[in-house]
């Protein structure tokens, strides 16, 4: 499974092309500060008969809290920050944060095990605009992140190492880039997107959704409530060249290159 990094082959591609390009491009002033706004919001939880959505994002349109189970009287709950903004996000500075994640960690019966949240989406979209240039230009840059959950059973033995009993697990099984590039007047940068939080899991908690050694992740104790920290950093820039024969060769064999990563990396 993929891991969360700070860059990507994307960015070695970028830097590919300037060479090729040989300074071709007319590019806008490096754009030093942005104004940013953050919109997440889960979808593509399961099961959708037994976990709730609510506080829909409202640009988005999904929901920023799932609760679960349906029946019964007590429930747990996912919830994210559904929209953030601010203009201190600098390019090659200090990381700003992304949103952050909070697990109410409830004690859920057993027998309500089919109405557990399994499995879901956080779809994050960034929106950048930099006012210092004098543009009203905004760009927005999207990505997802697939994750596996295991309510665990609060009886007996847990079968993994935990904190409570028993934790509850969440498994980051795939996302949509952690690193994308876009353009703004003329240069290109990178947006990252990662966390600090996350950790190789003990193959024993992996093996709880039946996954192999390795999985990356996060435990949340029982009868608590567990934040989650993400965040967003800029990097860059690159000049985008214009398209000759040969740089659009080098873009085809990148691209070619990138897809090969990406199966190799699902593959294992």
């Amino acid at each position: 499974m993929k891991q969360w990094q700070k860059v990507s082959l994307g960015g070695a591609l970028a830097a590919a092309l300037c060479a090729a390009a040989g300074g071709q491009a007319v590019a806008g002033p490096l754009v030093s500060s942005w104004t940013y706004e953050i919109n997440n919001a889960f979808e593509l939880f399961e099961p959708v008969s037994g976990v709730v959505g609510l506080d829909p994002n409202a640009e988005l349109g999904f929901p920023t809290r799932l609760e679960w189970p349906l029946s019964g009287s007590g429930r747990s709950a996912l919830e994210v920050d559904g929209f953030l903004t601010g203009s201190d996000l600098q390019t090659n500075g200090a990381t700003v944060s992304g949103g952050t994640l909070t697990h109410n960690n409830a004690p859920v019966a057993t027998r309500l095990q089919d109405q557990f949240l399994s499995s879901g989406r956080l779809r994050v979209r960034v929106d950048l605009s930099a006012p210092e240039t004098g543009s009203d230009e905004t760009v927005s840059v999207e990505t997802f992140f697939d994750f596996a959950f295991k309510e665990t059973e609060n009886t007996g033995s847990c079968g993994f190492e935990s904190a409570s009993s028993c934790d509850d697990i969440f498994v980051l099984v795939d996302d949509g880039g952690l690193s994308k590039q876009f353009t703004f007047q003329g240069q290109t940068y990178t947006l990252i997107f990662g966390s600090e939080q996350l950790s190789t899991l003990d193959p024993a908690a992996c093996q709880q959704l039946g996954m192999g050694a390795g999985c990356v992740g996060f435990l949340t104790p029982e009868n608590a409530s567990t934040d989650f920290r993400t965040f967003i950093r800029i990097v860059g820039p690159s000049v985008v060249p214009v398209p000759e024969p040969e740089v659009l060769l080098l873009v085809g064999t990148g691209l070619v290159i990138l897809g090969m990563a990406r199966r190799r990396r699902r593959a294992t």
